[in-house]
């Protein structure tokens, strides 16, 4: 890399706040996660700074409990992000072996007493990720962490409350991501990174 020029990467993680609801892999009580994706259509890390431009990733799907988990590094000569926007819904050339076909979000794995669940989603969900004020991201490796026990909290609904559950699905979504400093740059969510760098708001 050239003078002045340095990576920013970033990590996108499945996290696990209350695994008694929902856990990466075996069930702890709740729900045991053995798979979740994420289409996204496009990345955009926004600079603090009003002259420089939006970074901007394209399509591509995010199978979060791979390992190591999927992720990101790019070369530029800004380091102050304000501002991370996802767009989030089906894309035809993220089509991956084992989600079904034009699901923008999927999760499955099986509940506390071993019967096995699948949840998908085709919705559109744009979410816009700030810091606070005076504060911003990129000079150190982060996470994009998607929190199974939020996100999948009281699913899944019963076969007759299909319609609820699929409610519940997409809108528990925003409030389950964050950004987190992933300080020793081991691509997880440790103990003493469990503070967010910035939170969501729907983008539109």
């Amino acid at each position: 890399m050239g003078d002045g020029v340095q990576e920013v990467v970033f990590s996108v993680v499945a996290t696990a706040s209350a695994p008694d609801v929902a856990a990466v892999g075996e069930t702890q009580g709740g729900l045991g996660v053995s798979r979740a994706f994420v289409s996204v259509h496009g990345l955009d890390l926004i600079p603090c700074s009003a002259g420089a431009s939006d970074i901007a990733l394209d399509a591509r799907g995010y199978d979060l409990l791979t390992s190591p988990p999927p992720s990101e590094a790019v070369e530029t000569a800004v380091t102050a992000y304000c501002g991370l926007h996802v767009d989030i819904l089906p894309v035809s050339r993220n089509a991956t072996a084992g989600i079904p076909k034009g699901a923008s979000l999927y999760v499955e794995g099986q509940d506390v007493d071993g019967k096995a669940f699948a949840l998908s989603s085709q919705s559109s969900i744009s979410i816009l990720f700030t810091p606070a004020e005076g504060a911003s991201f990129g000079d150190q490796p982060f996470l994009l962490g998607f929190d199974l026990s939020v996100w999948l909290a009281g699913l899944p609904l019963p076969a007759e409350m299909a319609d609820t559950s699929a409610m519940l699905f997409d809108s528990q979504l925003a409030g389950a991501v964050a950004l987190y400093v992933d300080s020793n740059g081991n691509q997880a969510l440790d103990a003493d990174e469990q503070t967010p760098i910035a939170q969501p708001m729907p983008a539109r």
